[in-house]
């Protein structure tokens, strides 16, 4: 009888040994199949944020090339026109006319393929971009005063898919005070660093609950996610009601 119950302890210890290791090896592989599934879905979120920027190029590029060059000829023509009906009052006021809706067309065409593709960025690097930003929505809204201070530069050369993407940030956060702060000051502060970038955004607005906010997945949230997720940087976000908002990132060479 001792012997029957010893081989029966046996036998219910090793079920329960068998039990918990394959307990645990099915509980490693949904791990392993989980974690395949967050990078699956983190390559695409990447993958599609370089799509955008592939397709911005693009559009920027036809903008430029395409319908800005046809323009310029249209308006040059308009030019020949002109010469030939300054004796005819009516036809001289229409194609004045048609100066005015050119030359809009040709501003409008230059501001949509500079916003797509900012030449600033791609020629003189981050910092020169963002003051370019800057100077371009004081002149658009003098209510609110932007400030942007370089107050470290070690002159060290910055990956640009990191300058695009923190530009693209910067983009998405003045849209947002502007859209929904209502602030009057806007300031960005960046260093340049031979180990580290960092880069500040501060506004004056009347601020949020970020608690609340973390539980929205919003399209401009997930953008700023992604992107920063993408230039493997590190991030916080500020903010009280009444008491403005605080964006710090921090990217290591």
């Amino acid at each position: 009888m001792t012997i029957g119950i010893l081989i029966m302890l046996s036998l219910a210890l090793a079920f329960i040994v068998f039990f918990n290791r394959s307990q645990r090896k099915i509980f490693e592989e949904q791990m392993r199949v989980q974690q395949l599934q967050l990078e699956h879905q983190a390559q695409l979120l990447y993958s599609n944020i370089r799509t955008q920027e592939e397709e911005r190029k693009r559009i920027a590029k036809d903008l430029h090339d395409e319908v800005g060059s046809k323009l310029n000829v249209i308006h040059l023509n308009l030019h020949r026109v002109k010469k030939g009906t300054a004796e005819t009052p009516t036809a001289d006021d229409a194609v004045s006319d048609m100066f005015v809706l050119i030359n809009d067309t040709i501003d409008t065409t230059r501001r949509i393929s500079h916003d797509l593709l900012p030449p600033t960025l791609e020629n003189f690097g981050l910092q020169e971009a963002i003051k370019e930003l800057c100077d371009s929505y004081q002149k658009a809204d003098s209510a609110v005063a932007f400030q942007f201070e370089l107050l470290q530069n070690d002159e060290r050369p910055t990956d640009k898919i990191v300058e695009v993407n923190l530009f693209r940030v910067l983009q998405e956060l003045i849209s947002n005070s502007l859209k929904h702060g209502k602030p009057s000051q806007i300031s960005i502060r960046l260093w340049l660093g031979s180990q580290e970038l960092r880069l500040e955004y501060r506004d004056n607005g009347k601020g949020f609950d970020v608690e609340k906010l973390k539980g929205k997945n919003g399209l401009g949230m997930q953008n700023i996610e992604s992107r920063m997720k993408m230039i493997h940087a590190k991030y916080e976000l500020d903010s009280k009601v009444g008491e403005g908002f605080t964006a710090s990132f921090l990217i290591h060479h």
